[in-house]
């Protein structure tokens, strides 16, 4: 296992520690059937996420022998079928209304800063 740095703070070494045994612990290779655990590992998503909205990807579990089970391949086909992820555009950005002149400041030091670096 990779060293840590030393002059992490204590928290933050705690939860690098964390998502290492997490890690560590699932292993999905030739499964079919996954628990929210394992299924929210295979989305890279936190688990309470996953809960909460894997029925907005119609993912609805199995439930056997007590353990609630996902198909590995519905959450792959859910993955798949997501919107594409895109990079908003500037001319779709929406237009600020300056309501102060310190907003007013501010807005054209940033169209500034735009012209200089060429976004606009």
């Amino acid at each position: 296992m990779d060293e840590l740095p030393a002059a992490l703070p204590l928290e933050q070494e705690i939860a690098l520690l964390r998502q290492q045994l997490t890690t560590l612990r699932i292993d999905l290779s030739g499964k079919d059937w996954l628990t929210a655990e394992e299924a929210a590992h295979y989305c890279g998503v936190s688990v309470s996420q996953f809960n909460a909205r894997a029925h907005e990807y119609d993912l609805h579990p199995r439930k056997f022998m007590g353990k609630k089970l996902y198909e590995k391949s519905a959450l792959y086909q859910a993955i798949y079928g997501a919107k594409a992820w895109t990079r908003p555009s500037t001319t779709s950005a929406p237009t600020l209304a300056a309501t102060s002149p310190e907003m007013k400041e501010a807005l054209a030091r940033l169209r500034r800063y735009d012209d200089r670096k060429g976004k606009r």
